[in-house]
């Protein structure tokens, strides 16, 4: 699910999970379970002021589809879906019966006293929070993030370092074969630079791109890894369009080390996510209809609080 990347607030493997009256939290084996709306404030501010300190408050006025959703009700509906899934997570965890060790419960009790004396008057009155509020959602977030890595730590999640491989190339885009033809024609003479030629021909200005497997067509895929550095290939034709591209790197290290760790994330999420398909699907979560029907996030209200899952970060790494 999308929503496991979004704001950067959680996913299954990055481990980023990622703050009104009680918003009840029900799941379908009759447990009722519970964040408090200022528990829900803690991550509904961070992620409102978060977003407003990069765009401004211009960003409340933002139509963000055809239908004419405004990005307030986009971001609190993402808001939900983020902790929905949290507590689905630590319920899992809980059905497992995987809890926090001593270790792990102090440092969320340090980290909550880190994140609570930085807050201002204005964020405590804003999001109606205690200390026992603040600590309650540390510590969900960090039993979430463990119950992902005790459950995928002993699955075969290797990605090889061929899977991987990044290229980078340069690359010529012309919308003709007879222009295709010409332009690598000139690209064969003694000499030729391939650069200048592309920054003449080339309809596409982005002349240099780093190219992993599966990243783009098939048919340019298949050319542009057969190339030892420095070859030239024939012409690709792809769609409308036709190329010509040259290898400049047939292995950026750094490049495919990156893209590794980013394809090992995202094996851990598709397997950690079959996991909680079908557990949610037992144990569904709703928060109710009105939770966020008292809530602005336009409102001139003092609140900059953002740092929740930095914080975190610092602290659990």
């Amino acid at each position: 699910s999308n929503r496991w990347k979004w704001a950067g607030m959680f996913s299954f493997s990055v481990l980023l999970l990622g703050g009104c009256g009680s918003i009840p939290l029900m799941s379908g084996a009759g447990e009722a379970a519970a964040y408090t709306k200022p528990q829900a404030m803690i991550i509904a501010a961070t992620e409102r002021n978060r977003y407003e300190s990069i765009y401004t408050d211009k960003i409340w006025d933002v139509q963000i589809d055809e239908e004419g959703t405004d990005f307030e009700t986009y971001l609190l509906e993402q808001v939900q879906a983020f902790l929905e899934e949290l507590k689905t997570v630590t319920m899992m965890a809980k059905e497992q019966g995987i809890s926090l060790d001593g270790a792990e419960q102090e440092k969320a009790a340090a980290l909550s006293e880190d994140y609570y004396s930085r807050l201002t008057q204005e964020d405590i009155d804003y999001m109606g929070i205690s200390i026992e509020d603040v600590q309650i959602m540390y510590e969900e977030y960090c039993l979430a993030n463990k119950m992902v890595t005790e459950t995928t730590k002993d699955m075969d999640l290797e990605i090889s370092d061929s899977e991987a491989k990044v290229i980078v190339l340069q690359q010529i885009e012309v919308w003709n074969r007879e222009t295709a033809d010409m332009v690598w024609a000139l690209t064969q003479e003694e000499g030729a630079d391939f650069e200048a030629i592309a920054e003449e021909y080339s309809v596409n200005p982005d002349l240099e791109r780093k190219l992993g497997r599966g990243e783009d067509a098939p048919e340019l895929e298949e050319t542009a890894f057969s190339l030892a550095e420095g070859e030239i290939s024939p012409v690709i034709e792809v769609g409308p369009a036709y190329y010509i591209v040259k290898c400049i790197e047939d292995y950026d290290m750094d490049a495919t080390q990156e893209r590794k760790q980013e394809l090992e994330i995202q094996k851990k999420d598709q397997v950690f996510g079959q996991l909680y398909n079908e557990f949610a699907e037992e144990h569904p979560v709703d928060f109710g209809p009105d939770m966020w029907d008292s809530l602005d996030f336009s409102a001139e209200d003092g609140c900059t609080t953002q740092n929740f899952f930095q914080l975190y970060h610092e602290y659990f790494g």
